[in-house]
């Protein structure tokens, strides 16, 4: 109910309260439910006052914010700070990335894959996209044509139950990074990720860093990486 009709309803119990008073002194039983009404009505009215203020205040207070985020977005000092991170990271223009060197692999299926011994080479045998051909999947190497930051993805799928291996990811017989897997009721997986530089002509390629003799590589294993930026 609005305030306007507690008003009037307010108005119309009060002219029959006190009229019943002053005709009919034996109702005195209703007019005194009459004035515990109207004084619940005015508590009513009170509250609903009292929540419509709040209202208002919390749509001054979302106004202000709102005016307020607009200024600080037209600011000289965000613009300036905006300048200053275009700076450290320049956007990168349609004839700049024209002439970025392409370079992305991804390569599964071990075609090696049981019996492994250490530092036995893990060739990837089937690639499933080799743009700029640098992934040798004969011999599993990856040999780059431009130097410059490359990420690397390994994942191996281990179904062997009981048994674990453990792989490496090298660069030049440099261990870059490492990883395990197995030792699970059914099929296992593991791998990770790995981002550093290398020169042009280098090789890096995945091998076997131990293994228990029971080691049942599934095709679902894969080697992939790709060019994030070459040197300036």
């Amino acid at each position: 109910m609005t305030p306007m009709k507690y008003a009037i309803l307010l108005c119309w119990l009060s002219s029959v309260a006190f009229g019943n008073e002053g005709n009919n002194s034996d109702d005195a039983d209703d007019i005194q439910t009459l004035r515990q009404e109207m004084k619940i009505l005015k508590q009513t009215m009170e509250q609903q006052f009292l929540f419509q203020e709040e209202e208002i205040t919390h749509l001054k207070q979302k106004l202000y914010l709102s005016e307020t985020k607009i200024i600080d977005e037209n600011s000289p000092e965000r613009e300036k700070s905006r300048q200053g991170r275009l700076l450290l990271h320049p956007p990168v223009n349609s004839s700049t990335a024209e002439n970025v060197p392409k370079i992305a692999f991804s390569a599964n299926t071990v075609t090696d894959h049981v019996n492994l011994g250490v530092h036995h080479t893990l060739v990837f045998g089937n690639a499933i996209s080799n743009v700029g051909n640098c992934y040798h999947d004969s011999t599993g190497n990856f040999i780059p044509n431009v130097s410059g930051v490359y990420v690397f993805d390994v994942q191996i799928v281990l179904c062997s139950p009981g048994h674990e291996l453990r792989t490496e990811l090298v660069l030049e017989g440099k261990v870059m990074a490492a990883h395990y897997t197995g030792d699970s009721t059914h099929c296992s997986n593991g791998g990770g990720m790995a981002i550093f530089h290398v020169n042009a002509g280098d090789s890096v390629w995945v091998r076997v860093r131990s293994s228990d003799g029971g080691n049942g590589i599934a095709w679902e294993s894969s080697l992939s990486g790709f060019l994030l930026y070459p040197d300036s």
